[in-house]
């Protein structure tokens, strides 16, 4: 007992130590310097990505349209301006998804003073796994729901009614929904950081799981485009990554739970 209070009590005076009021003038000029950090590494590969759409013969939007290949349709553009704007599109998009590690990261050394050691023990992980496990999400969606998806709605075409897809359009519903499935995946590390902070736990997150279905199915609903078939394809993987965050919580739960429950039972 005596040493756990020793340790305590040195955690907390290092705490201490480590918080050092700071003028609201050096707050702001460092997140002014995070900032112009940001928006330089930003704006340098949105120019180098559209530059090379444009000139290189759309590299990026040949990846998107992978999924209609095997049908052999083509993009059209239905307005002049469409394919300068959807090259600025794919720029902007390829470089948030480039840039989002340093992003991450400028926020984190921004964030990181004002927070106490057991506040960055929740929150590091989410750095670290955020972009990772958002990278797995939009895979899965490329690899395994878009193929399907877009062959079940590419399969109603006959002899009377034929595809005529605009590049705009198409971008935006295949970006919506890779964002969305690498969205989703995100549920483990969430799960961890609340189960650190104190706000859930393993035990309560398996009481609530039958509302979680629930609540699963309306987030597909808005989630993704206005139909079934595309609702059960996110809500299947959000059911499974439910009952791994499950997991997540149990392994994730503070020290001084477990070690307090044998003194409370012995009680």
């Amino acid at each position: 007992m005596s040493t756990d209070t020793e340790n305590q009590a040195k955690d907390s005076d290092k705490e201490n130590a480590e918080d050092v009021p700071m003028p609201i003038t050096a707050h702001l000029s460092e997140l002014r310097s995070r900032l112009v950090h940001s928006i330089i590494a930003i704006l340098g590969i949105f120019v180098v990505a559209t530059v090379c759409e444009m000139e290189l013969n759309q590299p990026i939007l040949s990846v998107f349209r992978k999924p209609l290949e095997a049908r052999g349709i083509p993009l059209h553009f239905m307005e002049l301006t469409e394919p300068f704007f959807t090259y600025l599109r794919i720029g902007l998009y390829t470089s948030l998804f480039l840039t989002f590690p340093y992003v991450m990261g400028q926020i984190w050394l921004f964030v990181r003073p004002a927070l106490y050691s057991r506040e960055r023990s929740a929150v590091w992980p989410f750095i670290i796994l955020s972009y990772p496990l958002f990278v797995g999400g939009g895979l899965f969606g490329y690899f395994m729901v878009l193929p399907i998806g877009y062959d079940f709605f590419l399969s109603f075409e006959n002899e009377v009614t034929f595809p005529t897809l605009s590049m705009a359009s198409y971008l935006s519903l295949t970006i919506h929904l890779l964002f969305a499935f690498g969205l989703v995946f995100e549920l483990p590390t969430i799960s961890f950081i609340l189960t650190r902070i104190g706000l859930i736990n393993a035990d309560w997150l398996r009481r609530n799981r039958k509302y979680s279905l629930v609540v699963i199915f309306i987030g597909a609903a808005i989630l993704t485009p206005p139909d079934v078939f595309t609702q059960t394809l996110m809500a299947g993987p959000l059911v499974i990554l439910y009952e791994i965050s499950v997991f997540v919580s149990q392994m994730a739960r503070p020290k001084e739970v477990s070690s307090s429950s044998p003194q409370s039972s012995t009680a």
